[in-house]
């Protein structure tokens, strides 16, 4: 079994939810959680780590974050996988929906 620390968790959902806001200019997660279209009590759970947002609510955060999808989803279900097979398919997405540098 796989288990990451708390901080750990929370510091990857944080990112997003933190870029989400800049990029649409919100003043407070209580905006955010509007556009997410769920309660306060959900965004503070993501942000403490003891909660992770569901698929669909990561489609909406990639959205206002203005990133893809599956760099989104592949980095927050990476991050709470139960296994490190499980992991390693959610890291691979992540990866896959990154464009890379040009050389």
């Amino acid at each position: 079994m796989r288990v990451k620390p708390q901080a750990e968790k929370a510091s990857c959902v944080n990112d997003f939810l933190d870029l989400a806001r800049v990029r649409q200019d919100m003043r407070s997660d209580r905006e955010l959680a509007q556009a997410l279209q769920v309660g306060s009590p959900s965004v503070s759970g993501w942000r403490s780590g003891k909660i992770h947002p569901r698929p669909m609510t990561c489609m909406k955060l990639a959205e206002l974050a203005e990133l893809p999808l599956g760099l989104v989803l592949g980095n927050i279900c990476e991050t709470f996988a139960p296994t490190e097979a499980e992991a390693a398919l959610w890291r691979k997405l992540a990866e896959q929906s990154f464009p890379k540098a040009s050389a």
